[in-house]
């Protein structure tokens, strides 16, 4: 069965997370998976002074969660599971949940522009991320087909693998370009040292030609794969988002962890500034695939 069998979104209702809902509706239907399983957490501690519209409020809230369903089955035709789960911390119950019904991707919505730039750090999605052992794809537009255009990320891990392996699967007719962004590690002491200019741009010549024939040896055992290959140099994050930018990619995929120790242990810095950056959806892989026993 295909590995994006089961996908999950989490929901608020709000006007953003029906981005989520959408895309994850749009997805379900293009990969022929199980029924989608729609989360919808409510947070009764915003309501305990509130007792005395308590009942009306839950029977709002189920008329709108039954609404959000028949919406996606007939619009998108495919089935639709929904759970409603009384919770204080939401991305406890995201993760709960996920593991449960052993999803193999979940989907949030998120704030774009600045807000998430301001509003990433502790957020609910930054703490799915940290505690999640599964594919978290991050919404930001407004879904108007199935992706055409996706950037992957690599730093050669063992994420970076994963990630090209689910973007094809789930976006199997989209182009696809990947892309490594890296750094001279030792441009600022050569600087420092008064090393010529002519020798410190050999010396990148020379970690770009060596960057090169790495990817393309990353990237061989796919034989499938039909995208461009894009080496840049500079910041890694900066990169990214800017070639996102001039690609018009509707997705970027990038590794949760990345190869350096130093980097914030549970979400590399990286990856946490691309989400910030990026102006459309990201997709973020974990290292191992999750099993049954997961969950």
């Amino acid at each position: 069965m295909h590995s994006m069998k089961r996908i999950m979104v989490a929901t608020d209702m709000s006007l953003l997370a029906r981005r989520a809902e959408a895309r994850a509706a749009m997805m379900v239907r293009e990969l022929n998976c199980e029924p989608l399983d729609v989360l919808h957490i409510e947070d009764p501690s915003a309501f305990e002074s509130l007792h005395n519209i308590t009942h009306s409020y839950e029977e709002s809230t189920g008329k709108k969660i039954a609404e959000t369903a028949r919406t996606l089955h007939e619009h998108y035709g495919i089935a639709v599971t929904t759970t409603t789960v009384d919770v204080g911390r939401v991305h406890t119950a995201i993760v709960r949940h996920a593991k449960f019904i052993e999803a193999r991707l979940v989907v949030l919505g998120a704030h774009g522009g600045s807000f998430i730039r301001k509003m990433f750090v502790g957020s609910t999605v930054d703490k799915v991320l940290r505690l999640l052992d599964r594919p978290v794809l991050i919404v930001k537009q407004e879904p108007q087909s199935s992706y055409q255009q996706v950037l992957v990320a690599v730093d050669f891990s063992e994420s970076s693998r994963r990630g090209i392996k689910i973007a094809m699967q789930i976006a199997p007719h989209a182009k696809l370009t990947v892309l490594h962004a890296f750094e001279a590690p030792l441009e600022a002491k050569m600087r420092f040292d008064k090393v010529s200019e002519d020798t410190i741009l050999a010396y990148r010549a020379q970690l770009r030609a060596q960057k090169d024939q790495k990817l393309r040896e990353f990237v061989s055992e796919w034989q499938g794969l039909d995208g461009s290959l894009i080496i840049e140099f500079g910041p890694p994050a900066t990169m990214i988002a800017a070639r996102a930018a001039s690609l018009g990619a509707d997705l970027v995929v990038t590794g949760k962890h990345g190869q350096s120790a130093w980097e914030d242990m549970l979400l590399g810095s990286v990856t946490r500034q691309v989400i910030q950056e990026a102006g459309c959806d990201i997709l973020v892989v974990e290292q191992v695939e999750p099993t049954p026993a997961d969950g």
